[in-house]
């Protein structure tokens, strides 16, 4: 490592070994925040969760807690979609923000429509999609227990398959 680079590394490592704690709240938040129409694309939660894996791994932490709290928050999220289209039902494209990005919810719908169960599990994959299909499974009245069923599912695997690469980078002997 070079040495402007180990000047930036040691107090940083530093700062988030004295931190480690709110690690699970950050990615909890950041997943949660990820899953909400709107707030989702703010939230470069992607490069975040890999950059976190890193640094948390380093600073000791386990994968297993900071995994489960961003699958967490990415399950309430989706929860608190899905509700949203329950109670919209076919008037959300009249509401902010589905009335300034018309095209989503048409999109979310005719993904929904052809794979059901499946959408919900890639739909966590889809960048631009990804709040939208929760809302579209409350608006087609998904039933709730396929709902909450696919939504963890996939929800553990989003972060794990994000935060997974920075413990891997942690630990490679640079």
């Amino acid at each position: 490592m070079t040495a402007s680079l180990q000047s930036f590394w040691e107090p940083t490592l530093e700062f988030v070994r004295s931190h480690v704690a709110w690690t699970p709240w950050i990615v909890f938040t950041l997943g949660f925040a990820e899953s909400i129409a709107l707030v989702s694309l703010f939230v470069p939660s992607t490069i975040l969760f890999i950059g976190i894996g890193g640094l948390h791994s380093a600073a000791g932490g386990q994968f297993t807690d900071v995994w489960l709290a961003g699958a967490t928050g990415a399950a309430i999220g989706d929860v608190i979609s899905y509700l949203a289209g329950r109670l919209l039902k076919d008037d959300a494209h009249r509401y902010w923000p589905f009335s300034r990005m018309p095209g989503l919810l048409p999109k979310g719908r005719a993904m929904f429509e052809r794979w059901g169960f499946w959408s919900i599990i890639a739909g966590k994959f889809i960048g631009g999609l990804r709040p939208f299909i929760p809302v579209v499974a409350g608006m087609m009245d998904m039933p709730w227990a396929l709902f909450v069923l696919g939504s963890v599912l996939s929800s553990l695997a989003w972060a794990g398959i994000f935060l997974a690469p920075g413990y891997g980078l942690a630990l490679w002997p640079w």
